[in-house]
């Protein structure tokens, strides 16, 4: 790195005037976070709710749907590279991530329209070609917005408050999807395809003005020009020997392999097991809810000690509900289960400002090293190893309670089932939790080292009239 008398330089020192800095106020990264609420609006059912509305009321099979959820992360393989590579070729040719998220907003309202209202008889070919659909749109707006929340700034704390407002508004989206059977309009608190067709206006409602106050309000940040030309050869160099990278990306994988468990099972457990079905969903509205209103303690965090501090307080926290899980049994108040819903949420807010902005020191490390701006790249990448994981999570706690025999229509499960549902849900993350921590303590970029990375890039700015 440097020498220790420029680590001590001050976060503040040469910022470009266009930079999403403290002094050009906070709207314009509320505005830059503006779109994730209306995409993780739609994002959330995708996983979670429409694959159980399309078996139990457009008549489709559970391998069928399986089918299409197993293509779908095929297709994310190929769509996410892509996306990201295109991303940062545009922005190297002069080009802005915005009309990446326009394109890709407008995109998944038109997919969702197709895939919240199906004709009947609806087909298998016509959920898996509305489904892939979308999660290109998603891919178009997802991979540049945060490129471009990375762009906005190069100092340490600001690019935290960046993410941070990114986590609070895509919170707030997936809330109001939460809370939308209990509109009084409808008959009942459970999702059917009325919700959804109300979920499509509303969707639209939320994701239009999102995009329309990032596009005017926005700044469009500063990149930082290449210095070397780019090859094929280049573009591997920058991710195999980008160590800080590798170990982030190993950090990442194994702490969405523990989350994909959790939620995998969680609604299993909380309905088949300790029979909560009717608290289920203000369960997860109201853990959604307070794990927003404490994202100015996990930025203040940062401020105090550091991001992979941060993070790693967030993954032990999780580590710790898990065992928590434990002392609930059936029968016990709901607000114990509430309890530990909660400190996941809890755990989830911390790696959406922690560890996704740490990936945007990543990133500056990276122009610095190879003279290329990998950005989108990188987070083509990261989405790619987290939906992975996270779906291999998934099959796998399912699988394991499925071979010790729990099954979900049972009145009263045998020992032997409990144990696997808890082996799945409950023992296994919570030893690639622990692993996720001893990865994350190793994070080697640090608030002094970025600190010598900005000052680096800021000089090349300034060098390049930026």
């Amino acid at each position: 790195m440097a020498s220790a008398s420029m680590e001590t330089a001050s976060d503040e020192t040469i910022r470009p005037k266009s930079d999403a800095s403290p002094e050009a106020g906070g709207a314009g990264i509320w505005a830059y976070a503006a779109p994730v609420m209306g995409s993780y609006f739609f994002y959330i059912p995708m996983w979670s709710i429409l694959p159980g509305i399309y078996a139990t009321y457009f008549g489709l099979t559970l391998t069928s749907v399986a089918g299409v959820l197993l293509s779908i992360r095929l297709f994310d393989g190929v769509s996410d590279l892509t996306v990201g590579y295109l991303s940062d070729r545009h922005r190297a040719a002069g080009g802005s991530r915005k009309p990446w998220v326009i394109v890709g907003g407008i995109g998944a309202i038109v997919a969702c329209y197709f895939l919240f209202t199906p004709p009947a008889p609806t087909t298998t070919t016509y959920y898996l070609i509305c489904s892939l659909a979308y999660f290109l749109a998603f891919a178009v707006s997802e991979i540049p917005h945060l490129t471009w929340g990375s762009e906005l700034t190069l100092n340490y704390q600001v690019r935290a408050r960046v993410y941070g407002a990114r986590n609070v508004l895509s919170k707030v989206g997936i809330s109001a999807f939460y809370a939308l059977p209990l509109l009084p309009i409808f008959s009942s608190a459970a999702y059917t395809p009325d919700v959804l067709r109300v979920a499509v206006l509303v969707g639209a409602v939320v994701t239009v003005p999102g995009l329309m106050w990032a596009l005017f309000g926005a700044p469009a940040g500063v990149p930082i020009q290449a210095v070397r030309e780019d090859s094929v050869r280049l573009l591997l160099q920058s991710i195999v020997h980008n160590k800080p990278l590798l170990l982030y990306f190993a950090a990442v994988s194994c702490g969405a392999l523990c989350y994909g468990m959790w939620f995998g099972l969680v609604y299993i457990y909380l309905d088949s097991y300790l029979r909560m079905g009717e608290q289920v969903a203000i369960i997860f509205l109201l853990a959604t809810v307070a794990s927003i209103l404490t994202t100015p303690l996990w930025l203040k965090l940062i401020q105090r000690t550091s991001k992979a501090t941060t993070w790693a307080v967030g993954v032990a926290l999780f580590g710790c509900q898990l065992l928590g899980t434990l002392w609930i049994a059936p029968g016990d108040p709901w607000w114990m289960a509430l309890l530990v819903v909660f400190l996941a949420n809890l755990c989830f807010t911390a790696n959406d400002v922690a560890a996704v902005s740490s990936m945007g020191d990543i990133v500056d490390y990276g122009k610095l090293k190879f003279g290329v701006d990998r950005g989108a790249t990188y987070f083509a990448i990261l989405n790619l190893l987290f939906k992975v994981s996270l779906g291999i999570g998934g099959g796998l706690a399912l699988g394991i309670a499925g071979e010790f025999g729990f099954r979900t229509e049972d009145a009263i499960h045998s020992a032997s089932a409990i144990w696997g549902l808890q082996l799945g849900f409950i023992v296994l993350p919570a030893c690639c939790a622990l692993v996720c921590l001893l990865l994350v303590l190793r994070t080697p970029i640090d608030r002094q080292r970025h600190r010598t990375i900005q000052r680096r890039l800021e000089s090349r700015l300034l060098r390049s009239g930026a």
